[in-house]
């Protein structure tokens, strides 16, 4: 029997089982439906989105700090310090602290972070339009929604944040870490979907989905804080900015996927309950 043959058996004996264990047909349902909405170019749209997002928040996160260092009349490393920040950000702002035209940056980004926040919210609804009904048509923008996005975007930096100061205080921060951040960061995962194409799902039906962006986002900030910074600040000179863009992209590629799968848990749940009620 050649490699084939082998392939094409153990795909029919992994089929013939799909009906006797609900956790083999679950993971079926996700994958067969991630082949069909093209769930590697939704990922890529969405990355795109908290790319353009990315952008003028840093710009504004930086002539902001800028803005704070000259208003209390403190040094701008001394500020970035202060603030937990370090390397490129620091010289950035050292600079915008220098330019006279700080203030003009800062009013400017304001609409701009507002604008690629909408787009960002728009393209996760579609998204969840897509998996939840088939189409992404229909899928309306709502202040609410904007705004849960807004509070879950900045909830997931401040308990990247605490998760870093858990882990440093003890050799069990990084127990704490996981117990502070799951119900944080999926709590507001769920806030945001309930706002977002559920059928008829009730709010505990979407908690797995949830709980699975909590846990892939503390994975993927663990990764870029061990792995990808380290890779970036080693091999700088060798790859410069378009090494840096290649690591942030490939995050954002991974934070995405993390919402496509979070999408389709959550909806081939739903359908499997929808059957056995059936």
């Amino acid at each position: 029997m050649n490699v084939l043959s082998r392939a094409r058996a153990m795909q029919a004996s992994v089929v013939a089982r799909r009906g006797k264990h609900g956790w083999l047909d679950l993971g079926f349902r996700v994958f067969e439906q991630d082949l069909a909405i093209g769930g590697s170019l939704l990922a890529g749209a969405l990355a795109y989105r908290l790319f353009v997002l990315l952008l003028p928040t840093s710009l504004l996160l930086v002539s902001g700090l800028g803005l704070y260092a000259g208003a209390v009349d403190e040094s701008p490393r001394q500020v970035v310090r202060d603030a937990g920040l370090h390397g490129l950000v620091a010289s950035e702002v050292a600079s915008t602290a220098a330019s006279p035209g700080r203030w003009l940056v800062f009013v400017a980004m304001v609409p701009a972070v507002a604008y690629a926040l909408v787009k960002l919210y728009r393209a996760v609804a579609i998204v969840h339009g897509i998996v939840w009904v088939g189409s992404g048509r229909g899928q309306r923008v709502t202040t609410k929604g904007v705004g849960l996005l807004a509070a879950g975007l900045v909830l997931g930096l401040a308990a990247a944040e605490l998760v870093g100061w858990l882990r440093g205080r003890d050799q069990i921060g990084g127990v704490g870490a996981l117990l502070v951040y799951l119900p944080l960061v999926g709590g507001a995962w769920l806030a945001l979907t309930l706002q977002l194409a559920h059928r008829d799902a009730r709010w505990p039906e979407l908690v797995p989905g949830a709980l699975l962006v909590g846990g892939g986002l503390l994975f993927i900030n663990a990764f870029n804080v061990y792995v990808t910074t380290r890779l970036v600040e080693g091999q700088a000179n060798t790859y410069g900015a378009l090494g840096i863009a290649a690591a942030l992209l490939f995050s954002l590629v991974l934070v995405g996927r993390l919402v496509i799968f979070s999408a389709e848990l959550s909806a081939a749940l739903h359908q499997v309950r929808v059957g056995r009620r059936e």
